[in-house]
């Protein structure tokens, strides 16, 4: 039998490992279904539903527009924590659910924008509950197990769009599949997020001008950088599969890639969770880098080995980015004396913005040039630009 001693030292441990993984479900969830299970399937919705590359363009637009929407509206709201995963949960299954169920574009452009809000509401409460749970039991360490959600959540859903495929589903059975799961996985965490003494808004409620008025190049840069992060990740994030298939030909290989993304995405957050105070910045800039070749390679090697170092360098660096970026705008205020949350919203918003103009973008040169070149160059540039401009000030 074990000491009482013993107990209480595992315990904690045995807490936060919990907190970890209902967080790791929540992320899951909220963006490998919510937000990123249209990615895999929409060549299948070109092929079964008529969906033009056009208007699959628009649909990834609302559900962005709806992440900004709801990760704004969290900077303001009063409202419960645990009250807010709960619903942006059941929110995330049962719109998903509703595309399967319903035909039009016009349905389901609605459908995928309050889908965008249920999942920012997931991601932006969720975060931050389990970030506060894991510090007080002692363990910040496994936030990266957190955010590794976020991978696990597309392998699984890429995965599973292949094996459903393959069966002999159609887009919408598996939209009305990948509902089901998802409440589901709501269920299974559902007691992990129960009330608890933290913040009712997951940022302050201070107002953004007791802190904005501290806001050096370091900030604005860092701002910025984000935006050119949110536009040059977000081209290949929505039509990766559309990309594979055309350069592969159709070839059953090209459903491979996003899993693979998805897989390079949990060990990027895995990896990023063990990064020291002391280098997160030159890991920053680092992933900067890394994700523009990973954005690129797949135009300049446009083959299986090409898509495969492309796949992996953009899920690396995938999430990395975002928990650094958070982790140096703590820095930046801790060092500086302000509130971090004008600042969080400052990021939320640029990196939202710079998701909108994305697939429009790639939409355009699609209709204008026949292929998605010229709309992966410029992310790359993007990305090589918010790299450079972190690595200037990186003093």
């Amino acid at each position: 039998m074990r000491s009482r001693k013993g107990d209480t030292v595992s315990r904690p441990f045995y807490l936060a490992r919990s907190y970890a993984l209902a967080g790791l479900a929540a992320l899951a969830v909220a963006m490998g279904v919510g937000r990123f299970a249209f990615t895999p399937l929409l060549p299948l919705m070109q092929a079964d539903a008529g969906l033009t590359l056009g208007e699959g363009s628009w649909l990834a637009f609302a559900n962005y527009l709806g992440y900004l929407l709801g990760a704004l509206a969290t900077v303001w709201m009063r409202a419960p924590a645990h009250v807010m995963v709960r619903a942006g949960l059941i929110g995330t299954g049962v719109l998903t659910l509703a595309v399967g169920l319903v035909h039009g574009f016009h349905l389901w452009w609605v459908l995928r924008f309050a889908g965008g809000v249920a999942s920012a509401f997931v991601l932006v409460y969720a975060s931050s509950m389990t970030l506060e749970r894991l510090n007080q039991a002692g363990a910040p360490q496994l936030f990266g197990v957190v955010f590794g959600g976020v991978g696990t959540g597309i392998a699984l859903t890429g995965l599973a769009c292949l094996a459903l495929v393959a069966a002999g589903l159609d887009s919408a059975s598996i939209w009305i599949a990948f509902g089901i799961a998802s409440l589901a996985a709501t269920a299974a965490c559902w007691a992990a997020f129960a009330a608890m003494p933290v913040a009712v808004s997951p940022q302050s409620h201070a107002s953004a001008a007791s802190g904005s008025h501290r806001w050096g190049l370091a900030e604005w840069t860092l701002i910025v950088a984000y935006g050119l992060y949110g536009f040059g990740y977000i081209i290949p994030g929505t039509f990766m599969p559309v990309i594979a298939r055309d350069l592969l030909g159709g070839a059953f290989a090209s459903g491979w890639f996003w899993p693979m993304f998805g897989v390079a995405a949990l060990a990027g957050s895995l990896l990023t969770g063990r990064v020291s105070n002391a280098h997160q910045r030159s890991a920053l800039i680092a992933c900067y880098f890394v994700e523009a070749l990973g954005v690129i390679i797949p135009v300049v090697l446009a083959d299986v080995l090409g898509l495969a170092l492309g796949s992996s360098m953009l899920g690396i660096a995938f999430v990395a980015i975002t928990m650094l970026t958070l982790r140096e705008a703590r820095a930046l205020s801790n060092a500086k004396g302000y509130d971090v949350a004008p600042l969080m919203g400052a990021l939320t918003a640029a990196f939202g913005l710079g998701q909108l103009v994305g697939p429009p973008v790639a939409g355009f040169f699609f209709s204008r040039m026949g292929g998605f070149g010229p709309s992966l160059a410029i992310a790359a540039a993007c990305l090589v630009l918010g790299g450079a401009a972190l690595w200037i000030i990186r003093r």
